[in-house]
């Protein structure tokens, strides 16, 4: 019986391994030709997995910045330059912080928070300005 429980347990873990690695794959998939595959709005932070490279996606986050007289007072670049972020004031004096992660070559999932809560139409404003300078 004690051997049984454990190819039982092995399988579970196996099947979990497999489906976790198949939502990655269709992660990737979906988010070809730089849309992004979906977006997730979680604890105040928006955010979507693009098909861009990193440096494409920093150089369109700061023209942004830069456009909308964003204050930027941190800009930060982490984890041997896999993270990198923004964080800053709006025109109007909101709270933001953008941060950008290289999941693979050409994938970058870029969060945005603005507010100390969350601001989901405002950071939806800002996902898609910087999708437009891709």
């Amino acid at each position: 019986m004690d051997q049984r429980v454990k190819k039982i347990a092995i399988w579970i873990v196996l099947g979990g391994i497999i489906l976790f690695s198949a939502g990655c794959a269709v992660l990737g998939v979906g988010a070809v030709g730089g849309a992004a595959a979906g977006s997730v709005y979680l604890h105040g932070e928006l955010y979507h997995a693009y098909s861009v490279s990193m440096e494409k996606a920093w150089k369109a986050a700061e023209e942004v910045v830069i456009e909308r007289n964003m204050k930027v007072t941190e800009k930060f670049i982490e984890n041997m330059d896999r993270n990198r972020g923004l964080k800053g004031k709006t025109q109007d004096g909101h709270d933001f912080q953008i941060r950008l992660e290289t999941k693979a070559a050409d994938v970058t999932v870029i969060w945005v928070r603005v507010g100390v809560f969350g601001d989901e139409p405002y950071s939806q404003k800002i996902h898609d300005w910087i999708t437009q300078k891709f």
